[in-house]
């Protein structure tokens, strides 16, 4: 006799098989992974897929499997746990198979070359060697051509600024230092003189000649010509391309005339001596005084006399012969027809005048007195 079969203690036998079939691991091959596949995978969602199935099934599958809500939760945690690890293999084979297909590549293009560290790939299983030869290299070849791309920016950035420097250096070098803008002292030209030679004046600026326009700084220019022509009260100078310079003056205008080195010359406002005209002369007023001995008491006479007549219309200057006061605050003047100016000091000269002008016009008049140009006075 055949002794009795074992009891299952519950389980059946299709139980069984599950049971053993739950613990071993399942082959995952990592490109069939689908991360976004929405299956069931929650231990109730299979037991709601099973209940559309067969029904004996499920009842048979209710009554031998019970687990805990404990136990459901942990089975849902180690399932994630495996989708993950599953989801970090393929990521990490593709990896690999990315890499190996670059050495394929790097062997293709260079077949001699060898990689960096000296070994060779050598496909661990046939499943590599299938992942190798199934990679696109479409994205290599467009990653490829975008490196040559930039590369072949760069080098046209980098050439045109070095042409953009070149030719920035070419034109301050044809500016600054080449003869193509030296000055030459045939090409100054002067404006503004009246009684000073303009040859005087160029050739105050022969110390610059030789030396490009662009280099030289005008305010210079102007303070040598100056210097040199004492004649000159102003100077402007401007460059005159590609050779020349411009340079205006506005020169001094004697005011009085003054005894020097035994001659008469004249002076301006300021006291600068200059060479005039003999015909000049007449019409100037005459200060008896010699420059060479001038001082003290009679030099502030001068000054104040000089401010004075630097003020004057030259109409009203011109009416007045000499000086016949001390004092340089109370300036009396003599005209030429023998009338007299009381003055008073040299300050509103210009307010005076124009009183002095008006009360000459006066029939009878042979003293007038502008001292207090707001309350005039005649005799």
């Amino acid at each position: 006799m055949k002794p009795p079969p074992r009891p299952t203690l519950g389980k059946s036998a299709e139980g069984r098989d599950a049971s053993r079939g739950r613990h071993r691991r399942p082959v995952v091959d990592p490109k069939s992974v689908d991360l976004n596949k929405d299956a069931p995978h929650r231990p109730r969602d299979r037991a709601d897929a099973a209940d559309t199935t067969d029904p004996g099934t499920a009842e048979l599958e209710t009554k031998s499997i019970k687990l805990t809500p404990a136990q459901l939760d942990k089975q849902e945690r180690d399932e994630k746990k495996a989708a993950k690890k599953a989801q970090k293999r393929a990521a990490k084979a593709n990896r690999e198979a990315v890499k190996a297909a670059q050495r394929v590549s790097q062997r293709k293009h260079n077949p001699k070359a060898s990689p960096a560290d000296g070994s060779r790939y050598e496909a661990s299983s046939p499943w590599d060697s299938l992942r190798v030869a199934s990679v696109d290299n479409s994205l290599l070849d467009r990653l490829e051509e975008q490196e040559f791309i930039r590369r072949h920016r760069l080098r046209l950035r980098i050439s045109s600024l070095i042409g953009a420097l070149v030719g920035i250096i070419i034109v301050l070098y044809v500016v600054f230092f080449s003869p193509l803008f030296t000055y030459q002292l045939s090409q100054c030209h002067v404006t503004g003189t009246h009684n000073v030679d303009v040859k005087q004046v160029c050739q105050a600026t022969q110390r610059f000649e030789g030396r490009t326009i662009t280099s030289l700084a005008t305010a210079g220019v102007a303070k040598t010509v100056l210097h040199e022509v004492s004649a000159l009260k102003d100077a402007q100078v401007s460059p005159a391309w590609l050779h020349g310079l411009n340079i205006h003056v506005v020169e001094r205008v004697p005011v009085a005339t003054v005894r020097q080195n035994g001659k008469v010359v004249g002076v301006d406002r300021s006291g600068v001596v200059l060479e005039i005209a003999p015909g000049d002369v007449a019409g100037l007023p005459q200060l008896d005084v010699d420059m060479e001995k001038l001082g003290g008491q009679t030099r502030k006479l001068v000054d104040a006399a000089l401010t004075a007549f630097g003020d004057m219309p030259a109409e009203l200057r011109s009416m007045i012969a000499s000086v016949t006061s001390d004092d340089p605050a109370q300036l009396q003047f003599k005209l030429r027809d023998g009338r007299a100016l009381v003055w008073g000091n040299s300050h509103d000269s210009v307010e005076k005048a124009q009183v002095a002008k008006l009360l000459f016009t006066v029939q009878g008049v042979k003293v007038v007195d502008v001292s207090n140009p707001e309350r005039p006075s005649t005799r």
